[in-house]
């Protein structure tokens, strides 16, 4: 029995997906030879080989319910979601309690870092259609966003965002005008079939400015067997009554297996939101996002080209754009915004246009003797055109463009025994320019970097390490009368100034996971980053558009330099509980934030809030906790916590702008099949409730450092229902969730716009997805 059996549907069905894995002891991990794996409900059946290993071929989209047997083992029940090709590998267990099914996703946890990790995939990930990347991405403990309004959103992890928090598309680091708290990643999620965070400082393998964690915005690997799919996604929302439809299709050629494509794209369009008692006016907004993917793999060598375009157009609430000091006192004491607005599609100025493109090609060549070399190149172009209240003619009061290259090369050497790593070197040459009223300087900037990690694995242990060196150079040109000390001399103001800031440092990574029994293990993870600061945070020195802010940078701000621990305690794979605590501790020596200057700016175009750029040492600490428990065979009752607190350890002082203590508490009742010919299936019903505190923990005297107090605390009611359609053999899946549904009116501490408005009150989201095979 040295070789598994692939069992295959008919290829005459059109599909083409596959489902492998391995079988192992939960305790050591050892392979199961000859354990029995079968697709309930069809004649497919594999044995596993002489690794453990296991396979089905040719399988259609849908889901599946894997049963997995083996002698002197309790028998394990799993479910699987297929969209794509996917590893799904089963631990069984030594004794003879029968344990509940579960759903599973396959993983590549190889290739991330050992620390706080959270994945959002298959069904749980659909669910958040419809929704921005920050605003799926709350699902995860220990994650919140900061928002510009009801349409601006940008993840926050651990207290930290913006700048501190890398994105990856696709591979790719995600470059754009992401100084701006309502500069949201420029990312479709429908292009997401995974989305992964990493949690702390993880600038070892994704490079220098990771000090706050990294996300991994992963599509599915292209399809690698014979056919043709698509997916329709149709979204609805009562709120701002936004429409949305995403199609993808892919294939991959029968005389040419080889080689496979793939294109995708989304339209969405949404008209003003509303809180409880009033309409927000201006906050409409639209989107047209494509993007295309093909590649040729072979076993040894293969090529891959993807392209994607992000194209929104964001009305900024009216109410925030006020013109001199009584309106901005009086824009803040009032309870509602003023003029009275109602519902329309309409955006009218201010608003931003924004593109994001990105190119990536990639080649990896593997040999037997030395491993797999992976070579990627990509370049990004984003621009940004802000439309001011003032100002009739067509062309935009302030245009932004910034274009990036990126190269890396990574060598996966193969395993010495019980090691297994790789070693990579990065550069990134980037260079901006603008048009209209200065904001930010011309820059450009070089960043090339050298990384090697390595992973021990043997029995119970796991052991990670890592060390990364980067270089950054940094030119600016601007004149002396945009610098923030501006003189005021007309002579001296003429003067160009090319300041040049270089910065290098290393970055290192030590982790490890122990598995104290079956079902318990503990990880710890130690870890340092650093950030050079950003050209707006040296330089900046005009109206910020979507928040209304005039903003001041300091050209004296030092390099920022993280040192985080992180602790997680896992109980995991038990028959009714699950759960997980984790503990951090995150210092940053020269922290940079932005304090808000409670004497407004005058201009020409009136009085504006002011911020300026600071730094001081800090820490984040704080807690992340998530149950489950199985009360019955379909009921399930859940909670999360996340709690954190920011200290200015040199002010000895509470920092501002740091997320509040947020509760959920959730009830699902599932029910694996419904109707007399089980036409209803993976039926589900879910209530939450999520409790968001005030934030208390302030420094004193806080109203010189902010324009109003914290508001209250809030709770929110929440409900999903789900189930798949089953129509001959067509599947489509159905989803309705509401947000608020007691309609309270709220301010959230993180929301740029909690001086106007109130957040958004009750909505309704219906999604309909439709898998196709042909």
């Amino acid at each position: 029995m040295g070789v598994a059996q692939d069992v295959s549907a008919s290829p005459s069905q059109g599909c083409a997906l596959v489902l492998s894995g391995s079988v192992t002891d939960h305790e050591d991990r050892s392979p199961l030879i000859g354990a029995t794996v079968v697709l309930e409900g069809t004649q497919l059946t594999s044995v596993t080989d002489a690794n453990g290993r296991y396979a089905f071929r040719n399988l259609c989209p849908g889901t599946y319910r894997i049963v997995v047997s083996y002698i002197g083992y309790t028998n394990e029940k799993l479910e699987e979601n297929l969209r794509s090709s996917k590893t799904t590998n089963v631990r069984l267990h030594p004794d003879a309690l029968q344990l509940h099914s579960i759903e599973v996703t396959g993983t590549r946890h190889q290739d991330q870092p050992i620390q706080g990790n959270s994945q959002l995939s298959g069904r749980e990930l659909d669910q958040t259609q419809g929704q921005s990347l920050a605003q799926a991405l709350e699902r995860m403990t220990g994650l919140s966003s900061i928002q510009t309004g009801p349409s601006i959103a940008k993840p926050v992890i651990h207290g930290l965002h913006s700048s501190r928090i890398l994105v990856m598309n696709n591979g790719v680091r995600h470059e754009a005008q992401q100084w701006g708290s309502e500069h949201a990643p420029e990312i479709d999620p429908f292009v997401a079939s995974e989305l992964t965070v990493i949690k702390g400082a993880a600038g070892v393998r994704y490079g220098a400015d990771a000090i706050g964690g990294v996300i991994l915005v992963e599509p599915s690997p292209l399809r690698d067997s014979v056919g043709t799919g698509a997916e329709l996604n149709l979204v609805g929302v009562s709120n701002n009554r936004q429409g949305v439809a995403s199609a993808m299709v892919e294939g991959n050629p029968a005389g040419l297996s080889s080689f496979s494509w793939r294109l995708q794209g989304t339209l969405k369009k949404a008209g003003n939101s509303k809180t409880p008692d009033y309409y927000l006016a201006n906050t409409g907004y639209q989107e047209q996002n494509f993007s295309g993917a093909a590649g040729w793999t072979r076993e040894k060598y293969g090529v891959e080209a993807f392209f994607s375009r992000f194209d929104t157009k964001l009305g900024v609430f009216a109410g925030s754009h006020v013109g001199n000091l009584t309106d901005i006192r009086n824009a803040i004491k009032r309870e509602r915004p003023e003029p009275e607005a109602f519902f329309t599609y309409a955006i009218d100025r201010p608003y931003q246009n924004v593109t994001h493109d990105l190119l990536k090609l990639k080649a990896f060549y593997r040999t037997e003797n030395l491993g797999r070399l992976n070579l990627m190149y990509s370049r990004q172009f984003n621009q940004r055109e802000e439309y001011d209240t003032h100002g009739g003619s067509e062309r935009p009061g302030l245009r932004f463009e910034i274009v990036t290259h990126n190269t890396e090369a990574v060598w996966e050497h193969k395993p010495w025994g019980n090691v297994n790593g790789s070693m990579g070197v990065t550069y990134m040459y980037q260079f901006n320019r603008y048009e209209g009223r200065f904001f930010v300087p011309f820059y450009q900037s070089h960043t090339a970097g050298l990384f090697w990690i390595e992973r021990w694995d043997r029995g119970k242990w796991h052991v990670e390490s890592g060390l990364r060196y980067d270089y950054r150079n940094l030119e600016a040109k601007l004149f002396r009368k945009d610098t923030p000390q501006k003189t005021g001399d007309s002579d001296l103001d003429n003067e160009l100034l090319t300041p040049t800031h270089r910065f290098q440092n290393l970055s290192g990574t030590l982790g490890a996971i122990y598995d104290i029994g079956p079902h318990l293990n503990l990880s710890v993870n130690a870890a340092t980053a650093w950030r050079s600061p950003t050209t707006s945070e040296l330089y900046s020195n005009g109206i910020h558009h979507g928040t209304g802010t005039y903003e001041y940078g300091n050209a004296n701000l030092d390099v920022e330099r993280a040192y985080n621990f992180t602790a997680t305690l896992a109980y995991i794979q038990n028959q009714r509980l699950n759960g997980e605590v984790s503990v951090y501790r995150n210092y940053i020596n020269n922290y940079i934030y932005q304090a808000p200057d409670t004497v407004p700016t005058l201009t020409i175009r009136g009085a504006f809030l002011t911020a300026r750029q600071q730094q001081a040492d800090a820490t984040f600490t704080g807690l992340d906790a998530s149950v489950t428990y199985q009360l019955t065979d379909h009921l399930l009752l859940g909670g999360k916590a996340s709690l954190v607190r920011g200290y200015n350890t040199s002010a000895n002082e509470y920092l501002i702008w740091i997320p509040t203590d947020r509760f959920e508490g959730n009830l699902r009742y599932s029910l694996e099949k419904l109707g007399a010919q089980e036409t209803f299936t993976e039926n589900f019903v879910s209530v939450s409730g999520m409790r968001v505190s005030k934030q208390r923990n302030l420094p004193d005297n806080y109203l010189a450092r902010d324009y109003a107090l914290p508001p209250a605390g809030y709770f929110l009611l929440n409900a999903e229902l789900g189930t798949t359609l089953q129509l001959g053999k067509q599947q489509i899946e159905l989803g309705l969730m509401g947000r608020n549904l007691l309609n309270t009116a709220y301010r959230d501490y993180l929301n740029r716009f909690r001086y106007y408005a109130d957040e958004v009150g009750r909505s309704i989201t219906l999604r309909v997805s439709i898998p196709l095979n042909f």
